[in-house]
């Protein structure tokens, strides 16, 4: 079992369309069994499954004592939705001892279960509070989706000195040895073939060590959350004439995903 975090700390770049679109890679296109999270407070996951549940990502922080719902939405493909109300205030974490550690623990008080599964990917907030530090703590790649911008960029670079901070804190008192071993990934995110920044963008991107690609900026993706359809469901419903026309699109999306879950494996 692998854990993939996406996050960047950044708004609009697309990180739950690719948290979406990469469950469904892997469910659909390579028969993997994912647990799908959304641990990110403006909900956009969910939205695209209203049907799951009455339990939330809020009951592992809330230690409610309520079982945490692992509502399947497709195949080979199980989701825990997320909440409004999972925020660092609402949930007081700031007085709770081990506060990046309680995603942590539950994953260890339920690794058996967990184990049923080939990937856990979690969706997460724009934003580096302590609820996405429990996320990142877990993680065995974080995926930064960054879009052609220079905060996007900034970003990404803010990534890499956060999970490094996350790795100098989070340390076993007796050994100090971390508990964080994430390594982050970039992917450029809804770039344009046409235009002066996403040309500037990519040269700067490709210079980073841990770059993994780049995904155009393409309509079918836009739909995928308006439309709670994955792109690889509306390739079957496709002429052979359209399928033709995204071809290259589609067989760019599968080599990025697949860089991804190499990067994954290698950890």
């Amino acid at each position: 079992m692998k854990v993939i975090t996406v996050n960047v700390n950044k708004g609009g770049t697309g990180k739950s369309t690719i948290s979406y679109t990469l469950a469904k890679w892997l469910t659909l296109r390579k028969n993997k069994k994912v647990l799908l999270i959304d641990g990110d407070r403006s909900c956009n996951l969910s939205f695209s499954f209203p049907d799951a549940g009455a339990s939330s990502i809020l009951d592992i922080f809330e230690k409610t004592g309520r079982p945490v719902e692992f509502h399947q939405v497709g195949k080979n493909l199980d989701f825990i939705k997320g909440s409004e109300q999972l925020d660092d205030h609402e949930l007081d974490l700031k007085s709770r001892q081990n506060n990046c550690m309680l995603f942590f623990m539950w994953i260890a008080d339920n690794v058996d279960r967990l184990n049923e599964y080939d990937y856990i990917l979690i969706d997460t907030h724009n934003d580096t509070s302590l609820v996405t530090y429990n996320f990142l703590a877990v993680a065995d790649i974080v995926l930064g989706v960054s879009e052609p911008s220079r905060n996007g960029f900034r970003a990404w670079l803010e990534l890499e000195d956060t999970i490094d901070h996350l790795k100098s804190e989070i340390i076993d008192v007796m050994t100090r040895k971390t508990y964080v071993t994430a390594t982050p990934y970039l992917i450029a995110n809804k770039v344009e073939h046409i235009g002066t920044s996403s040309k500037q963008f990519l040269e700067m991107v490709e210079l980073q060590p841990n770059y993994l690609g780049m995904i155009q900026k393409k309509e079918l993706l836009a739909k995928t959350l308006l439309q709670d359809k994955s792109i690889f469901e509306m390739r079957e419903e496709m002429s052979p004439a359209e399928q033709a026309k995204h071809e290259k699109f589609y067989a760019n999306v599968d080599a990025v995903f697949k860089k991804v879950i190499q990067a994954a494996e290698n950890q």
